[in-house]
């Protein structure tokens, strides 16, 4: 178990927001996460601990936010989270061992284990970005068998679309309130889901991911920003750079609550075609598959080394896009959960499970 400080938050935002899409981008985040981070830090002393370091007889919380990355109008403050947490905690009737986040970057989770002073558990539902929340179930999607709690916390009292909703049953039904409550809440709502008990995390969810996220940072804080940056993520990763060009297309748009569509990077004599469902779900390459979620799938400003959302992958943009096989960082199991995928199939029109297996 250690401390988490202010030497961790630039390392952990840049190493996050690679393994989820950029984000909004290294700008807004700045701004987002520093708050965040300094709010939890000034509470209380964060300490960052492994699952074999708390009580096995407990159980953990996620702390998370559903909704839509490119949704501009999100109606919710910091403290909706701890609010959230303690909704979930009343339902529950007992105080967690630990908070955990859904994805990184996860400085929420920061904020709402500093709040209830217990420790932040170096693990989450899953080690990069997912587009819905039953991809980060560490695989009750599953399992309809089983019963969570879920809360959602958003709004503003003074305008009167403050909105508190705490929804029982299995992951998928669950999940589907959480994501209306985002749809009619400007894009966004805080959330907590649980309880989660720390041997079902060991086995299914994803172990280290956050001291993996700081790591992962302070390898590309460490390079020369631009090409040199992109290369340094890559090779931690055991990944590649596997084009660095010009954005000629992006239309993905806003749809059901969604971010969908495809980006597409030519560097002159080769194509990368990207398909989106929030993240990155896809990359194509002259036509043949080179990565299928939940493989790593990032992109960075070329001149920078930054890594950069994709509402801001303006045509004309120069970016570099990163690949690495998923077995290179911690997943959970619900990034491969083969019931996740038939809605993103649909949705973009494309086949993903199948690379999976096959890969």
């Amino acid at each position: 178990m250690r401390d988490l400080s202010v030497k961790d938050v630039l390392p952990a935002m840049y190493g996050g927001l690679l393994l989820s899409a950029g984000g909004s981008g290294v700008n807004n985040s700045l701004e987002k996460h520093d708050l965040a981070a300094e709010v939890a830090l000034g509470l209380n002393t964060i300490r960052l601990a492994k699952l074999d370091e708390i009580d096995d007889e407990g159980y953990v919380l996620i702390s998370t936010s559903v909704g839509a990355p490119g949704f501009a109008k999100p109606e919710l403050v910091l403290k909706d989270h701890i609010s959230a947490a303690d909704s979930l905690i009343e339902k529950l009737g007992s105080k967690p061992v630990g908070i955990m986040c859904g994805h990184v970057p996860g400085f929420n989770g920061w904020l709402v284990a500093a709040a209830l002073d217990v420790p932040y558990i170096d693990a989450a539902a899953n080690g990069r970005g997912h587009p819905t929340v039953k991809m980060g179930g560490m695989g009750l999607a599953s399992r309809p068998d089983i019963s969570i709690v879920q809360v959602a916390q958003a709004g503003y009292a003074s305008t009167g679309s403050k909105i508190s909703v705490v929804a029982e049953g299995n992951l998928v039904k669950t999940s589907q309130v959480m994501r209306h409550c985002a749809t009619i809440s400007g894009g966004l709502v805080a959330s907590a889901r649980g309880p989660y008990k720390p041997d079902f995390i060991a086995e299914n969810g994803a172990s280290g991911a956050i001291s993996f996220q700081i790591e992962l940072g302070e390898a590309m804080l460490s390079a020369e920003p631009g090409l040199n940056r992109a290369t340094a993520a890559a090779s931690f990763m055991g990944g590649e750079v596997i084009i660095s060009g010009r954005v000629i297309k992006n239309d993905v748009d806003y749809k059901d609550g969604f971010d969908i569509g495809y980006v597409t990077v030519s560097n002159g004599s080769e194509t990368l075609t990207l398909g989106v469902y929030n993240e990155f779900m896809t990359a194509d390459k002259e036509g043949t598959r080179v990565a299928t979620f939940p493989d790593m799938i990032g992109s960075v400003d070329a001149r920078t080394g930054d890594p950069i959302a994709i509402s801001t992958m303006s045509e004309g943009q120069e970016v570099s896009i990163i690949i690495a096989h998923h077995s290179q960082f911690p997943l959970g199991k619900g990034a491969i959960d083969p019931v996740v995928f038939t809605e993103i199939e649909q949705g973009l029109g494309v086949e993903l499970y199948s690379y999976i297996k096959s890969n």
